[in-house]
C-alpha cells in the first residue's frame, strides 16, 4: 500500500513538473497576436487599404438567391509581422432588407429557407476571397517594433 502511494505521489509530481515546464513554452512578447487597439500603428495595406475593398468587390460570387438585402459580413485575420494575412475567418453575417419586406415579397417558404443557406455561405465566399489576396501589409508596430495583429474587416454589401 506504502508502495502504491508513492508511486501515485511521483507520477503526481512529474505531472506537475511537466506542466510547469510546458508553461515555460508560452509564446513570448514578440510572438504575442495583438488586437489592433493594443498597438501603436494598426496594419495597412501597403498600397492602401481601399485595394482590399476593390478586391473583395470584384471578386465576390454573390449566391444568385440574394435580392433586395443590406449586408454586413465580419470577417478576421492575423497580419504577421511580415506582412501576410493568416486564420482567416468570417464569424458572423448581419442581414436587413434594403428596401421594406411589404413591397417585396418572397413567394413561398422553400425560398426563404433558399435564401437563408446561401447568406451562410457567403461567410465562406468571403473568406476565400480575402484568402484570394495577395497584396503586402505593412505589419501593426508596438514600441517600434513589427508586431502580429489580430484584424477585424467587416465587410458591406447592398444588393437590389
Amino acid at each position: 500500500m506504502k508502495k502504491l502511494l508513492l508511486l501515485c505521489l511521483s507520477i503526481g509530481l512529474q505531472a506537475t513538473a511537466q506542466v510547469a515546464s510546458s508553461d515555460a513554452s508560452a509564446p513570448t512578447e514578440t510572438e504575442k497576436t495583438y488586437r489592433s487597439t493594443e498597438v501603436d500603428l494598426k496594419p495597412q495595406v501597403k498600397d492602401g487599404n481601399y485595394t482590399l475593398s476593390m478586391f473583395i468587390s470584384e471578386n465576390f460570387k454573390f449566391p444568385p438567391a440574394i435580392k433586395n438585402k443590406k449586408i454586413t459580413i465580419f470577417t478576421s485575420f492575423i497580419i504577421d509581422k511580415d506582412g501576410n494575412m493568416s486564420d482567416i475567418k468570417a464569424f458572423h453575417i448581419n442581414v436587413k432588407d434594403y428596401i421594406v419586406t411589404d413591397k417585396v415579397k418572397i413567394a413561398t417558404q422553400d425560398q426563404k429557407i433558399e435564401e437563408a443557406d446561401q447568406i451562410e455561405m457567403m461567410k465562406a465566399e468571403a473568406a476565400r476571397v480575402l484568402k484570394l489576396f495577395g497584396k503586402t501589409w505593412q505589419p501593426a508596430v508596438k514600441n517600434g517594433q513589427p508586431v502580429r495583429c489580430l484584424y477585424n474587416y467587416p465587410i458591406h454589401f447592398n444588393v437590389e
